[in-house]
């Protein structure tokens, strides 16, 4: 069977790619364009009618790169230097709002002019603006009387989105570029929201009226988890699904299902089908089709549903005329008009899994359906259902593995259970907004089962995404071992359809899986290699966490950063970084002092049996936090230690503990001057760290060790912060590199100029993480280097 679209689909795609990463002057690709236009007219009109398709298919290639250069061209970038800017005032026009979430709600105004210290600087781009005020009342009168097409006028603090700060990390900046917003501004006060002109953009307006409405019945129907789900299915809006949540169904192999997708189309589709039964062919396919249209815009349209509702929609069109229907050419179509919209959406993780899921379905699926040969009806149902998973993550494994670095073990058994519980919650879900908009108490009991069905689908989740078994990590999986993964697959189906002998297939298979785990270990690289001591001063915001592996292979943290109910530095900085490093567990510990920026991040990583032993100050009875701390670590079977003067082998290195805790001033200091104070030998290379030590510590280290404190390396005090940092201590220790642990525009205004200036006058290097983000050295004994890890 021929498909005529697909290839020439993929060369456009080669070509956005080709432009991606090499650099093709525009003006080189539209001659190239027009000179394979003139070669493919003359063989069309020749004997070398053999050429013509390649020539046509480099022409679409090259149609390609220069389409997606005009559109880059105009990447929306931040346009400040500054990454934070208060008072900032925008002037411009209301493009979207995003549904409202208890204390706060987005808006995207497109300005037209931005103020900063009474400047005023005409530009013409998106901001992301994020409105949160004490006032719950203001804040949901604001939310109703907004519409999209005011002009308004704001004043906040405008931010750059968030980089890649960690290794491996989300790069939220190039999502919003992605999404063509420059920036973000965060507006706290009623008095600085002021809408100028009520002018409206009516069909955008009625769209979100409707996404509003349903949102509201959602809610005025169900429990908290059951309308954050059912908003995240119906609206396309996960964001009051918690973080925890998320990890679950991603754990079990069903995050798929939150993702408004085919799945959620298809369920639309038989809701459709199902109420327009008595009408004939006609009015009921142009109904099932105007309905799909409906959810796509009360979605928001992202590229799972459009592409499903493309396929869908072309599928029906074909059945009413009587043709045949291809569906390997529909999603060609449907990813061809999303890349012309928005060529980036290459690059969107929810364009790659959505479309590589539905390719796999129809190329892997048909396969496995023909080798189920059972005359059992529920057994062929649950077979062929588990075929169509199967395809479905064997086709997005490689994506699955970049972005969550996650193999899920469970997920065919979880789909079985989730994706038919997932269907009544959609079909409730639908009835219940349906019902309860002529009869409130009517809706009360699909509601109420509605709740259940949550219930179980989240225990469900929950006992299939935390058991030991359910998934395991693959880090450093690369886009050359995704490559790699796909031409082996191609290999693979290939032969299936060729070979007829069973046993020959199973050889072949077990040599084409050996050669494909050799050939994916081709480009293994680790970014802290054994034999080596490194230091990773991750970037966990306004605190310190600085992880060590050790030549031994032996690893330690020093502090892990703070902890609050809405961020866990622990949980979703460290723990993640640990997996991408394919670090198992982390042998030593070494809380500093019992501050909530230094020691909150360990408790979800002791919880969670990351942490063999912990050494901490002796415990302050009079804390409160201090005891819980202890409890915890005792309830959870990590070995303590507390610090005292001593001396730890790691092969050929020395770690050396300097806190003299007999010392009767130590015992007198307050938390930041009991500070766990360590010194490291590696060969030539030195190393101190001080915790948030400041001038009395300072002094009796400088008394108690004299010329020991002379190092290489030094780890800032206090975060740079005037009470540490003497020029006394600088000169004792003479340091060749400073190393500063403080966050990105942090309320303390660490580091302060001051110090800083004073160890730049003393000819020091200074390494920030709020200035680079995570800071990575290297040391052989020899020479220590710092790893520029963006481009590892």
């Amino acid at each position: 069977m021929q498909y005529p679209l697909i290839k020439y689909v993929v060369a456009f795609i080669v070509g956005i790619l080709t432009s991606h990463y090499i650099y093709v002057p525009l003006e080189y690709s539209l001659w190239i364009i027009s000179s394979l236009i003139l070669l493919a007219i003359i063989f069309n009109f020749t004997k070398l009618n053999g050429l013509l398709t390649p020539t046509l298919l480099a022409t679409v290639m090259f149609i390609g790169i220069s389409y997606s250069s005009l559109r880059t061209e105009s990447t929306v970038v931040y346009p400040f230097q500054k990454t934070k800017i208060s008072k900032t005032v925008i002037y411009g026009e209301v493009k979207e709002i995003n549904l409202i979430h208890s204390d706060k709600f987005k808006i995207i105004v497109h300005s037209d002019s931005v103020t900063i210290n009474d400047s005023t600087i005409f530009i013409e781009d998106n901001f992301q603006c994020n409105i949160s005020f004490a006032s719950k009342n203001r804040l949901s009168q604001l939310y109703k009387t907004l519409k999209i097409g005011n002009r308004v006028g704001l004043s906040g603090t405008l931010r750059k989105g968030r980089e890649e700060r960690n290794p491996g990390e989300f790069d939220y900046y190039k999502y919003l570029q992605s999404q063509e917003i420059a920036g973000i501004i965060y507006i706290r006060e009623t008095r600085y929201f002021r809408i100028i002109d009520t002018s409206i953009n009516y069909f955008s307006n009625s769209i979100l009226e409707s996404r509003k409405w349903v949102s509201e019945k959602i809610e005025e129907s169900h429990n908290k988890r059951t309308t954050s789900l059912l908003k995240g299915l119906l609206l396309a809006d996960r964001s009051e699904i918690d973080y925890r949540t998320k990890e679950s169904f991603i754990n079990s192999g069903v995050i798929h299902v939150l993702a408004v997708s085919g799945l959620h189309v298809g369920f639309i589709v038989l809701i459709f089908m199902f109420l327009t039964s008595r009408l004939s062919i006609y009015p009921r396919t142009i109904l099932t089709i105007l309905g799909l249209v409906a959810f796509l815009f009360l979605t928001g349209s992202p590229p799972s549903v459009f592409r499903a509702t493309i396929m869908v929609v072309v599928m029906l069109l074909i059945y009413l005329s009587n043709r045949s229907y291809n569906s390997l050419n529909a999603l060609a179509l449907a990813a061809l008009i999303i890349l012309l919209l928005n060529p980036l959406e290459i690059f969107n993780p929810g364009f790659q899994l959505s479309f590589s899921a539905v390719l796999s379905i129809l190329v892997v699926y048909p396969i496995l359906s023909k080798k189920i040969t059972t005359k059992n009806k529920l057994l062929r149902y649950l077979l062929l259902f588990s075929a169509v998973s199967f395809s479905a993550q064997l086709g997005t494994i490689p994506f699955t593995l970049i972005y969550f670095q996650k193999l899920s073990i469970i997920s065919l058994f979880a789909n079985l259970l989730v994706i038919p519980i997932i269907g009544i919650i959609v079909g409730l879900g639908v009835l219940t907004i349906v019902i309860s908009t002529f009869s409130a108490f009517g809706c009360i009991f699909f509601a109420s089962a509605n709740m259940l069905f949550t219930d179980l689908l989240l225990t469900i989740v929950d006992v299939t995404g935390t058991q030991q078994f359910s998934y395991f990590y693959i880090a450093n999986f690369s886009l050359i071992d995704g490559f790699i993964f796909y031409i082996f697959l191609i290999i693979i189906i290939y032969s299936i359809k060729k070979f007829s002998n069973s046993y020959a297939l199973i050889v072949l298979s077990v040599f084409v899986g050996l050669n494909l785990f050799v050939y994916l270990q081709l480009d293994n690289r680790q970014l802290l290699p054994d034999g080596k001591f490194s230091i990773v001063m991750i970037d966990i915001g306004q605190g310190d966490g600085i992880l060590l592996k050790f030549p031994s292979g032996e690893t330690a943290l020093l502090d892990a950063g703070n902890a609050s109910l809405s961020f866990d530095n622990g949980e979703r900085v460290i723990a993640p970084l640990l997996r991408r490093l394919s670090i198992k567990q982390i042998n030593y510990g070494f809380i500093s002092h019992v501050d909530s920026d230094h020691y909150k991040g360990f408790l979800s990583l002791i919880k969670n049996g990351w942490i063999k032993e912990i050494y901490k100050p002796s415990i302050d009875t009079t804390l409160n936090k201090d005891v819980r701390l202890e409890k915890i670590i005792k309830e959870n079977n990590v070995k303590l230690n507390y610090y005292s003067k001593s001396k730890m082998m790691f092969g050929n290195l020395a770690f050396y503990i300097l806190n003299d805790t007999t010392n009767t001033k130590y015992k007198s200091f307050d938390a930041n001057n009991k500070s766990g104070v360590f010194k490291i030998v590696h060969g030539n290379n030195s190393f101190l760290f001080v915790g948030d030590a400041e001038y009395p510590a300072e002094r009796i280290l400088m008394n108690s060790y004299r010329e020991f404190l002379d190092c290489d390396i030094l780890k800032v005090g206090h975060h740079g912060s005037k009470s540490s940092s003497s020029q006394k201590f600088i000169n004792a220790v003479t340091p060749e590199i400073g190393l500063v642990s403080a966050g990105l525009n942090n309320i303390f205004g660490h580091p302060v100029k001051m110090i800083m200036d004073r160890f730049i006058n003393s000819n020091v290097t200074l390494y920030r993480t709020d200035l680079e983000g995570a800071i990575i050295l290297q040391s052989d004994g020899e020479t220590v280097r710092k790893i520029n890890w963006r481009e590892f």
